[in-house]
């Protein structure tokens, strides 16, 4: 069995390694904040090693407590890195009143080895379990998170046989127990779990960065609505698996006289502008229809088994919510108004590019016929298309100007 002065090396170096893999993730991916918790928990364990690989034979009282409090310390941070990485809260009170717990027990209990040996193997097993128990509470069903509970759970389970095992001999219901073989089983077992565990950490910041990239390529980041690769690839379902029976419709819009917006009152307006269209449509919506923008001050919505008759009713909703909300812009009331074209969709044969272009065309009839309205395409399934049905709700073009209050 190896001895404690190499094992205590082994676990520097894990540690060592710990702090490179952690430290490579906070340098590259900044915004992870749970990181630079994990990165300062492999650091301070990494200290407690060297500290108590050189103390020797001899324990001293201030060397011993000092370093296990710091290996206590790293797994408390490891815990709130966590707490962190969930939007947890840190509850930063419980974990410094833990910590002093520990110290001065370890503290109280120096003089006796198989009196303290039980209280630093609880003091380090204790963060464990709590970060166990907040995993395996809340997010039991993500990979990461069953393979850290799971190497946690290991590495306390590995302690707490320790500390009951020199309970044992302390209390005389077992004096000739010999733990040191143990012990040196246990620190080993504590090592793999420690590894287990940083990598379910590192297991979960993949997931949630690979997640983020998604979020990146299916979200719009000025709107938050969907993005133009996504609401193509819904529109492309949804036109394989329409039947003879089901229909759907396709609204395209853009909004009228941005590019004024933007030249009069700067492209901050412009982007204002953009997200107030955004949310007051929202509003006009169900759950099940795909809102997203295309580009600039170009939307697309998708609206599933919709027939011409609430298509024409979202479309004079979304109209007249517009013109009845202006945007409030540093004391100004800026007209916002959107012009839409709309294809509706029904039986099989249905092609995306043909109904976008349908949309597209009568979108630009919109315009042409006064703007701040919308046009019903008459077929789906044609390339240039004459428009069945137009609306327009008129609206003066002009800037109100509010009262300083």
């Amino acid at each position: 069995m190896p001895d404690f002065f190499t094992l205590y090396l082994v676990v520097l170096l894990l540690n060592l390694s710990h702090c490179i893999i952690w430290g490579l993730i906070v340098f590259r991916y900044p915004d992870l904040r749970a990181a630079r918790y994990w990165l300062a928990g492999s650091a301070l364990n990494a200290a407690g090693g060297v500290l108590l690989s050189v103390q020797g034979e001899v324990a001293h009282i201030a060397l011993t407590v000092g370093a296990n409090t710091l290996v206590v310390l790293g797994f408390y941070l490891n815990m709130c890195g966590v707490r962190r990485f969930h939007g947890a809260a840190m509850r930063w009170k419980l974990v410094v009143t833990l910590i002093c717990i520990s110290s001065l027990v370890m503290v109280g209990t120096f003089n006796t080895w198989y009196g303290r040996n039980p209280m630093y193997t609880t003091a380090q097993a204790l963060p464990l379990f709590l970060t166990a128990i907040f995993l395996v509470r809340n997010y039991r069903r993500e990979l990461g998170a069953i393979v850290s509970s799971s190497a946690l759970i290991a590495g306390g389970l590995a302690h707490g046989t320790i500390a009951v095992g020199n309970t044992l001999i302390l209390t005389g219901l077992a004096p000739e127990m010999n733990m040191r073989s143990a012990a040196s089983i246990d620190l080993l077992v504590f090592l793999f779990a420690g590894v287990v565990w940083n990598f379910g950490f590192l297991l979960s910041s993949v997931d949630e960065l690979r997640a983020e990239v998604e979020r990146l390529v299916n979200e719009d980041d000025l709107t938050g609505l969907a993005s133009r690769r996504l609401f193509l690839n819904r529109l492309s379902t949804e036109c394989a698996a329409v039947g003879q029976n089901s229909v759907f419709s396709l609204m395209l819009f853009d909004l009228d006289r941005f590019k004024s917006i933007n030249d009069k009152h700067g492209h901050a307006a412009g982007d204002a502008a953009l997200k107030h269209a955004a949310e007051i449509i929202r509003l006009q919506l169900q759950q099940k229809d795909v809102f997203a923008r295309l580009g600039g001050d170009e939307f697309a919505l998708l609206l599933p088994r919709t027939d011409v008759e609430r298509a024409s009713a979202v479309a004079r909703n979304i109209v007249s919510a517009l013109m009845e909300a202006p945007l409030l812009w540093r004391g100004i009331q800026i007209p916002v108004a959107a012009s839409i074209g709309i294809a509706p969709a029904q039986g099989p044969a249905v092609n995306a590019e043909t109904l976008m272009e349908a949309a597209d065309n009568a979108l630009y009839e919109t315009k042409r016929r006064g703007r701040n309205g919308y046009t019903f395409a008459n077929s789906a399934h044609r390339g240039r298309l004459p428009p069945a049905q137009h609306f327009v709700i008129e609206i003066p073009h002009t800037e109100v100007a509010l009262a300083a209050g």
